[in-house]
């Protein structure tokens, strides 16, 4: 069956392939074409003259592929070829059998296909057979298209949500820089360097008002003027209170805009460190609400000392002197400015040392 005989084409016996006949037209490497009827329910093909079909073709094995009909269908299965000890030539690669250029172990087969093996082609050729689907893809094929674009999707997805944490990371970063400058640019807010005047002030009223002597007390022109110095220091320490009420308020828009700037941060760890730092920056805002709330309590007390001066200086009720005696109650000016610079001292070194572990945190990429 060598393919130096002279091209005969012989039809298969359809009785012996219980209805289907099939021949197949094979071109070797001369390019000498010959048909070969299917005679047997099984065919081999390879360079071997113990093939059914021998073929001089040094790129094929010895026993190449096998042909035969299981069940009404016409199939072909590689019988080991790939161990050839001769590759293709013009391939480059092992031995192989390849069905319509797709190489392939085993599969079916239909009128019109072509086999190649080695530098060997097959055409199919199935009396009334069926041709090959138009479209159609092998299972192996489909197998590793959908298992191609897994992966693909899969690699995809992978990259995107990589590039989604990078551009948050880089969110963060943009966030927390912003959160550091404007906490730090809230920092130089010193509501009370305002009391510091209104203190000096104060000191020189109360030195000119003297102490109330119950033994001696001050009568006419001199108790009124104490009584209305009095009077004007509770207005005066009401209108610092005032004033520091408005070096609060831009406090408490800084802490809203810190917050929004809080609310971007998605990263766990940097959220939490922020969340501490605008714990602290409370902290400070409460400084500066105590400060204006002794402001007020002192404007009461005082208020209700001048009140008490006039009862007892103006309108003769006597009993009232041992209490004007010792003085307005509560802190003094100086005892309240005091305080509140120790506090927010505190307060802001504080928040700075939570500021510079936010920025160690953040890692060097902040400074980018």
């Amino acid at each position: 069956m060598g393919e130096e005989a002279t091209p005969k084409t012989e039809m298969i016996n359809p009785a012996l392939l219980d209805g289907v006949s099939a021949n197949f037209i094979v071109k070797g490497p001369s390019g000498v074409e010959k048909s070969y009827p299917m005679r047997q329910l099984a065919v081999t093909i390879g360079r071997s003259d113990q093939c059914d079909i021998s073929v001089k073709d040094s790129s094929m094995s010895g026993r190449h592929a096998e042909i035969s009909k299981i069940n009404g269908e016409i199939k072909v299965r590689d019988l080991g070829s790939a161990n050839g000890e001769i590759k293709v030539r013009d391939l480059g690669s092992a031995n192989g059998i390849y069905l319509n250029g797709e190489r392939i172990e085993e599969g079916e087969l239909f009128d019109g296909d072509v086999l190649r093996l080695g530098q060997t082609s097959v055409r199919i050729d199935v009396v009334g057979g069926r041709k090959r689907p138009e479209g159609g893809l092998s299972a192996k094929l489909v197998a590793i298209i959908v298992g191609a674009v897994v992966l693909l999707a899969a690699g995809g997805i992978f990259a995107g949500l990589t590039l989604k944490k990078r551009a948050q990371h880089k969110r963060d970063l943009a966030s927390i820089a912003k959160f550091i400058g404007a906490a730090r640019e809230g920092q130089k807010s010193k509501p009370c360097a305002a009391g510091v005047v209104v203190v000096q002030d104060v000191a020189k009223t109360l030195n000119s008002l003297g102490r109330i002597n119950p033994a001696s007390p001050p009568r006419g022109d001199e108790a009124r003027r104490i009584v209305a110095g009095y009077r004007d220091l509770a207005q005066k320490f009401n209108t610092l209170a005032i004033q520091v009420a408005q070096f609060a308020s831009k406090d408490t828009e800084n802490a809203q805009t810190l917050a929004g700037f809080g609310e971007q941060i998605a990263d766990a760890d940097l959220k939490a460190k922020v969340g501490e730092a605008q714990e602290l920056i409370e902290a400070r805002s409460q400084v500066s609400s105590g400060f204006i709330s002794s402001w007020k309590k002192l404007s009461q007390a005082t208020a209700a000392f001048a009140g008490q001066a006039d009862q007892a200086l103006l309108q003769g009720n006597r009993g009232l002197l041992a209490q004007l005696e010792r003085g307005v109650p509560g802190k003094t000016p100086s005892e309240i400015l005091i305080g509140c610079n120790r506090d927010l001292g505190k307060a802001n070194g504080a928040l700075e040392d939570k500021l510079k572990e936010l920025e160690d945190a953040a890692g060097s990429d902040l400074s980018e």
